[in-house]
């Protein structure tokens, strides 16, 4: 008998710190919970491959403001000339190569206001050229273009439902055939999201192109249509690749 109650009482015990856990886990996101997160994550996932220095340590406060939903975001990026800035909008992290503009994002992809996937734009571009399917409901586009479902009830990602996505390095693909037809897949993808409202929270990228470049490579209408999904926030600094 007493085997059976120490085992009901440890049984109860498990699902109260179960019920722990989810609770802090699904609170609401604010600024200090995302900067801690990120404090140890930059040190346990990603040290000494990536450190949060002087050169984007305010970047990385805009970020932890960001998902953190905190009001100042926006006037941390008027002062520093980020203009029309957002809570509704995505991020677009910009700069030259090897600022660590992917590795910032890939420490923010787990975060409690929206989880998020990182894809390179060659890969996208690469799916397409060889997908065969004709339906679009299934297709590449379509496959970028909606949020991800997670798993149920997965604690790692604090409860979320669905993920989003991030496309990395932006500008660095190249225009793909699929059945005769040549198209630029990234700016199709930014133009469908952007007809439907699927942006903000669930959808960021990066890039190494300038303004003057995105416009040459995408057309002004897509660098438009940018500018009201983004928040363009240039991570500047030395080559973190050398």
């Amino acid at each position: 008998m007493n085997t059976v109650k120490e085992n009901l009482l440890k049984l109860q015990d498990e699902q109260k710190q179960i019920n722990t856990k989810r609770l802090f886990l699904t609170q609401k996101t604010n600024y200090d919970l995302v900067k801690g997160l990120m404090e140890l994550r930059s040190i346990n996932k990603f040290k000494p491959s990536f450190v949060i220095d002087n050169n984007n340590r305010f970047v990385f406060e805009l970020m932890c403001r960001y998902f953190g939903e905190d009001k100042d975001f926006v006037s941390m990026c008027a002062g520093a000339g980020i203009e029309n800035a957002s809570l509704k909008k995505g991020i677009m992290l910009c700069g030259v190569f090897g600022t660590g503009k992917s590795w910032m994002m890939k420490l923010f992809s787990i975060n409690q206001r929206q989880c998020f996937d990182i894809v390179s734009s060659k890969e996208i571009s690469e799916d397409y050229r060889r997908d065969k399917n004709d339906d679009p409901s299934q297709d590449v586009l379509h496959k970028y273009i909606v949020e991800k479902q997670n798993a149920f009830d997965d604690p790692s990602v604090f409860y979320q439902t669905k993920r989003g996505w991030c496309i990395d390095d932006i500008g660095a693909e190249d225009l793909k055939n699929n059945f005769g037809n040549k198209k630029n897949v990234i700016g199709d993808i930014i133009e469908i999201r952007y007809q439907s409202g699927e942006y903000g929270q669930s959808f960021h990228a990066t890039t190494n192109l300038t303004a003057a470049q995105i416009d040459e490579y995408y057309g002004g209408r897509i660098r438009s249509r940018m500018r009201e999904m983004f928040n363009f926030i240039e991570l500047s600094g030395v080559d973190r690749r050398k």
